[in-house]
C-alpha cells in the first residue's frame, strides 16, 4: 500500500518532521510512504528516506509530522 500526502495551496504551512521526537527535517512539501519506507522531499527538493518507518501523526495544527522505526 502506497499512502502520499502533498501540501498545496497558496499559503506555506512549514511542516516539519520528527523522528522519535527529534526534529530531522523542516519544511516538507510531500511525504510519501510505500512499503516500510516513508519518503520525504522538503521545499528545496532535498530527499531523505527513512526504512522501517510509520508515520505516526500529522498534526497541521503543531506543524508536525511524526515518524518512529518500527
Amino acid at each position: 500500500m502506497t499512502v502520499v500526502i502533498r501540501l498545496l495551496g497558496e499559503t506555506m504551512c512549514n511542516l516539519n518532521l520528527y523522528l522519535n521526537d527529534e526534529l530531522t527535517m523542516e519544511d516538507i512539501m510531500s511525504i510519501e510512504k510505500k512499503d516500510d519506507i516513508i519518503i520525504a522531499i522538503d521545499l528545496f527538493g532535498d530527499k531523505k528516506e527513512f526504512e522501517n518507518s510509520e508515520i505516526i501523526k500529522v498534526d497541521l495544527n503543531e506543524n508536525k509530522i511524526i515518524i518512529s522505526k518500527k
